[in-house]
């Protein structure tokens, strides 16, 4: 039965790792996936179909009693190749109805007399509504476009009325045409009139100017900006013609009814066409998670035991991957973590989607069982688990830094046949404590990973996020026996057993470490103590201790994690939230933080981008600090005349913004082809080609950046022509016959939403061979329905197929090459500066993120945090604030790895873009974000099992107050720690700084030396004592030496204040302390809590760092920060020396190159140019 219960265990890890990283992008942000087997969020009725198919997985292995399965057919093999499953062929089923249905009405006598040739808009726009977006989406987005097309309805009437009466006013006595333009009255060519025509064109300026504002501006804006920019294309380019506001009225009244039409067709496709929630997205990504979440934790318990064997450094039996096609085999060692390595960016990317949907969930309408609080409790659980989870990943990286300094890993015994015999022994010597380390972890692994597995598993199940197992009918039931299994009541009892025999597990392994070293633990025989060893043998047991004591607090917080969720999904489960659905409506709060959320700087995904078939950007609001100067010309104002003048500059500041240079382009853009339509000479020209399809294409080309552009130009070209063949094959094929022409066209639509779904890098060629399969095969039945000789009154003359098909790939191949031309001109906006910039955001997030883990340690130290569960208290706030920052930078990672590849697109003219370093800026970004994350986990949730079994240890009279004695001492000697802290936050700041601005490095910069505390703290003299709390008086404790081990002369001055950094830290603590206090949050400090007598001191209080101090309160967050802080600064050295080579340094220095004869012959003056040069 173990055995069943693993094989279905794996079944939903591999389900879930399918779902969790190759999500659509209309569906969530990130990193778009490009490959073939691209799943879609599943959907209600294929839960049960999911469950039935990894519930039929042979999972018993060949046997004579179960039969095995039969080996699929052709096309079952092509359909799982394909990844034609239920959830894809009902997305793709729901994207072609609305514009199949809007041409299908079409065909109706009422709708073709009251639309005539406008009709073509009803299926276009229908498809830009994007039906198949999750309802909660889809409904913000309709809200949007009901607005935008409302806006744009009253914009277009004002300007058509204006023209009307510009012609009115300056037109000759004669009489007016007797027939009038409207929408669908005949059309003929009224007599030209200048100033209609310039009227007509600056409104056309203003209105595309306006929308794309808005669209850069507020990213929510995008897709009710394109059909904004329709709107206002048709309105303008058929103003001219008008000659009267009656007119004018008509068609924009059939204009706006006809958008209206189309979103209504899109709404009720999606609201009752097999709907999708957003809550489904959310949950069905929370089951991806789980998959993955156990998949890693498998994973790195394989490669936990790759470490454990002599060979972990031999060449594997088969290398596959990179490794292999480098020409060189990868290491045992080497694909276990690459596999480990695969899966865990999986996680990372499914994160930032995360982030991303879980708004949405919690504002999203339905029928269900958890709420939007529920949910919001969800996500976090689930990230406690990740973060601890995937931080176990960290060892691949310890171990491949450890190895590279120690020489571990030279391949066929490279420099050893000339190092001394006694140098190779040590290192195998040292090799052999590695594995003897990797296998002491081995077992409390084994354990804790079972219980992470089985509680995962539980949480699905019970959450019904999961499937439950079925039963098998050949299982042994005796065999059974009362077992507990996941989606039983009593697990959460198991797991807590399991983590106990954990932490058990654990405690002995860590007291026969220090056995093995020669300490003496309490209550042994304290007679005898080892020989002094050597300080670079002290530091690598040191750094061993820290190793282990970090991986087991790390796999202790994920086993406490999986105990919340656990305990989330039964309290769920007893409180009958599970038992029955009910209606979930938001609260009045959630709704009034999404219509905010829309006109302001929010987190945005990869739907809601500047471009909407650019799709995988990420607009991430960097807060108030970032590329936000101070003015060095103006103090603030303080009169009312200064404030109205501060008014007055930001309107000229909005007007040379980025956002108002980008509306500006688009505009011109659009002019280019557009003035066609306004000048006397070509007006005629315009209308019978049809050049507003040009102009069209511009709204939906036009992308911020020259790559994105570039690969759209390519991809609307080829999407049209791929739209030509479909078109042709559809028409002729049916001979012209509008019901088969329909179906057929239904068909090729079907077949692109797969592209569409499945290949969403190629969404702008897909999106483009759609609306151009509906334009001219609707412009040819829209023909046959009217006649030709009304169709041709607007004057545009009848085409056939043949020749309609190539004109408007000529529109596209011209409105696209407009497109990119000003994008480009008069200066690129390039996907290389976007990722800059992006490189400089995620830096400064990354500073500000260490800041609130500083500000978290240094309120712990000063007891004036309070419970971080409490709103308000400063611990409350930390966390929000850090849980939002680290939400932006997973969400910020996709985007950069995205532009980083956009930019291979760009033409580059004079020297090759250095990819390398930006990707190398990228990978260290990232794990220095890791890092601190593990720190931030570490702090805010302290191991609640040490707390009920650390009565067991030691005298219970003495142990306690040697515990606060370490625990004061520990946080004295931490304030040390704070020049470290100041310069990696200052470093960090500056190399943000230089990235955005591109300017140069100082010559040097002060990067902190992580174990240069634990050298101190091992060299601390024997006769110091642990220094009580309020006595500063103790050797290497007081002030004056706190400042001493900063290392150098100098003093800290904080830059906000202009005042020692010490003085403003002493003065924040006394702040802090008092308000608390106040609040009631925090107890006042008892200053005479450790003033007891002097008492004989154990061996172990000589030395802070001693490892029989292990079991004492902090000693395991110290060594995580030790080593977290150690990754850290190595990947800082990396990132500055990254930056200096894009931005360069400064250096004033200058060497002497001449020669010695040029000494005394001649004067400086003459020796400077040849001789003192300046440094390069």
């Amino acid at each position: 039965m173990a055995d069943d219960n693993e094989g279905q265990r794996q079944d939903h890890e591999e389900g879930g790792e399918k779902k969790a990283h190759t999500e659509s992008p209309l569906y969530s942000s990130g990193q778009a996936d490009t490959e073939a087997t691209t799943p879609t969020p599943p959907l209600p009725k294929t839960r049960s179909n999911n469950a039935n198919a990894s519930s039929n997985t042979n999972v018993h292995g060949p046997s004579d009693d179960v039969p095995t399965d039969k080996k699929p057919n052709f096309l079952t093999r092509l359909v799982n190749r394909l990844g034609l499953d239920a959830a894809t062929l009902i997305t793709m089923f729901k994207g072609s109805l609305p514009p199949t249905i809007a041409i299908s009405m079409y065909q109706a006598a009422p709708i073709t007399a009251y639309f005539t040739t406008l009709g073509y808009l009803v299926p276009i726009v229908s498809v830009l509504a994007l039906a198949i977006l999750p309802r909660g989406k889809f409904l913000m987005n309709i809200i949007l476009n009901l607005f935008s097309v409302c806006l744009v309805a009253a914009i277009s009437m004002l300007a058509l009325w204006s023209a009307v009466k510009a012609r009115e006013h300056t037109r000759s006595s004669a009489p007016p045409p007797s027939s009038g333009t409207g929408g669908g009255q005949a059309m003929t060519m009224v007599p030209y009139n200048s100033s209609q025509s310039a009227v007509c064109a600056v409104w056309l300026f203003f209105g595309i100017w306006l929308g794309n504002v808005a669209r850069a501006k507020l990213p929510a804006f995008n897709l009710p900006v394109i059909i904004f920019s329709i709107f206002v294309n048709v309105a303008a380019t058929y103003g001219p013609f008008m000659t009267t506001t009656t007119a004018a009225q008509r068609f924009v009244r059939e204009l706006l009814a006809a958008m209206l039409v189309a979103l209504a067709l899109a709404l009720a496709v999606n609201l009752l066409v097999f709907p999708i929630s957003s809550r489904l997205v959310v949950f069905k990504e929370v089951e991806g998670a789980i998959g993955l979440l156990r998949r890693t934790a498998r994973l790195q318990r394989e490669y936990l035991v790759s470490l454990e064997k002599e060979d972990m450094f031999a060449v594997a039996s088969h290398a596959t991957g990179s490794g292999a096609q480098e020409g060189r085999r990868l290491t045992k060692e080497e694909r276990a973590a690459k596999q480990l390595q695969e899966t865990g960016d999986k996680m990372r990317q499914l994160a930032g989607k995360l982030h991303a949907d879980i708004p949405f969930a919690k504002r999203d309408f339905a029928w269900g069982k958890l709420d939007g609080d529920d949910i919001g409790e969800l996500m976090t659980l689930v990230r406690n688990v990740y973060i601890p989870v995937l931080g176990m990943m960290t060892i691949i990286d310890i171990f491949k830094r450890v190895s590279e300094h120690r020489g571990w890993n030279h391949h066929h015994g490279e420099d050893e046949d000339e190092m001394p015999d006694e140098d190779i022994a040590a290192k195998e010597r040292e090799k052999r404590v590695w594995n003897e380390v990797m296998k002491q972890l081995h077992e409390p692994f084994e354990i804790l990973s079972e219980a992470i597995d089985q509680g995962l598993e539980h949480a699905g199940i019970c959450l019904e996020l999961l499937p439950r197992p079925k039963k098998n009918k050949h299982a042994d039931v005796e065999a059974q026996g009362e077992q507990v299994q996941p989606g039983d009541p009593g697990l959460a009892k198991v797991l807590e057993e399991k983590v106990a025999a954990f932490y058990s597990k654990k405690g002995e392994l860590l007291r026969t470490w220090v056995r093995e070293r020669g300490f003496r633990l309490e209550g042994e025989d304290e007679d005898e103590e080892r020989d002094e060893l050597p300080g670079e043998q002290r530091e690598r047991d040191q750094s061993q201790l820290y190793i282990i004591l970090y991986m087991e607090n790390l796999m202790h917080a994920s086993g406490e994690a999986v105990q919340a969720l656990v305990a989330f999904a039964d309290r769920k489960v007893a409180d009958g939230t599970m038992s029955k659905s009910r209606v979930i409506i938001p609260t009045n709060r959630r709704l009034r933080k999404l219509l905010l959320s829309v006109f302001n700087n929010e987190d945005s995904s990869g739907e809601e981008s500047p471009d909407l078939t650019e799709t995988g950007n990420t607009i991430v609001y960097f807060g108030d600090g970032y590329n936000r100067k101070k003015d060095p010309e103006h103090l603030p104002p303080e009169t009312p005349w200064q404030h109205f003048g501060n008014g007055l500059r930001k309107i000229s500041a909005f007007f040379g913004s980025e956002e108002s240079m980008f509306g500006f382009r688009v505009a011109c853009a659009t002019m280019t082809v557009g003035i066609v339509a306004f000048l006397e000479e070509t007006q005629r020209f315009f209308m019978e080609q049809r050049l507003v399809w040009a102009m069209i294409i511009i709204a939906l080309g036009m992308t911020m950046t020259s790559g994105q552009s570039f690969f759209g130009f390519l991809c609307r070209v080829g999407g049209t022509v791929v739209a030509m063949v479909l078109s042709l094959i559809n028409w002729y094929i049916v001979d012209g016959r509008p019901a088969g022409a329909i179906v057929f066209m239904w068909f090729f639509i079907f077949i692109s939403y797969y592209f569409f779904i499945k290949y969403p890098r190629f969404i702008p060629a897909i999106m483009i061979a759609i609306v151009t399969q509906v334009l001219i095969i609707g412009y040819e039945l829209q023909t046959i329905r009217l006649g030709r000789e009304v169709a041709e009154r607007t004057g545009q003359p009848w085409y056939p197929t043949y020749l309609l098909a190539p004109y408007r790939l000529a529109c596209v191949a011209g409105g696209s090459l407009v497109a990119f031309f000003w994008t480009i001109f008069p200066s690129p906006l390039t996907d290389r500066t976007w990722l800059r910039r992006d490189l400089s955001a995620t830096l400064y997030l990354v500073a500000n993120y260490f800041g609130v883990i500083s500000s978290t340690l240094q309120s712990n130290l000063d007891n004036t945090a309070g419970d971080a569960d409490i709103p308000g208290t400063p611990a409350h706030q930390l966390y929000k604030v850090g849980r939002k920052i680290f939400g932006k930078v997973m969400m910020l990672i996709p985007s950069m790895t995205q532009h980083s590849e956009w930019q291979r697109w760009e033409p580059t003219i004079g020297g090759k873009f250095p990819r390398e370093a930006y990707d190398d800026i990228i990978l260290r970004s990232t794990r220095i974000m890791a890092y601190l994350t593990l720190i931030s986990y570490t702090l805010m949730h302290p191991n609640r099992v040490y707390n009920a079994s650390n009565n067991d240890m030691g005298d219970d009279d003495e142990n306690p107050i040697h515990s606060r004695e370490w625990l004061s001492a520990l946080s004295k000697v931490l304030r040390t720690l704070k020049p470290a802290h100041h310069s990696i936050l200052s470093t960090l700041t500056l190399l943000s700084n230089s990235l955005l601005s591109g300017q140069r490095l100082p010559p040097f910069l002060p990067l902190p030396r992580p174990y240069e505390m634990t050298k101190r703290l091992m060299k601390l003299s024997s006769s110091s004592p642990y220094p009580r709390d309020g006595d500063d008086n103790g050797v290497g404790y007081d002030e004056e030496y706190e400042e001493e081990t900063d290392g150098a002369p100098i003093r800290l001055v904080d830059s906000r204040t202009g005042r020692d950094d010490s003085d403003e830290d002493r003065l924040l603590r006394k702040r802090t302390t008092r308000l608390n206090q106040k609040l009631g949050h925090i107890p006042e400090h008892d200053d005479h809590r450790f003033t007891e007598r002097p008492r004989a001191r154990r061996p172990a209080e000589v030395n802070m760092l001693d490892p029989r101090n292990m079991e004492q309160p902090g000693y395991t967050e110290f060594a995580v920060l030790q080593v977290c802080t150690t990754l850290v600064c190595d990947d800082l050295e990396g990132l500055v020396k990254a930056v200096s080579g894009l931005v360069g340094v400064v250096d004033f220095s200058f060497r002497y190159v001449g020669s010695e004869s040029t000494v005394g012959a001649k004067s400086i003056a003459d020796s400077a140019p040849g001789g003192l040069r300046r440094r390069k």
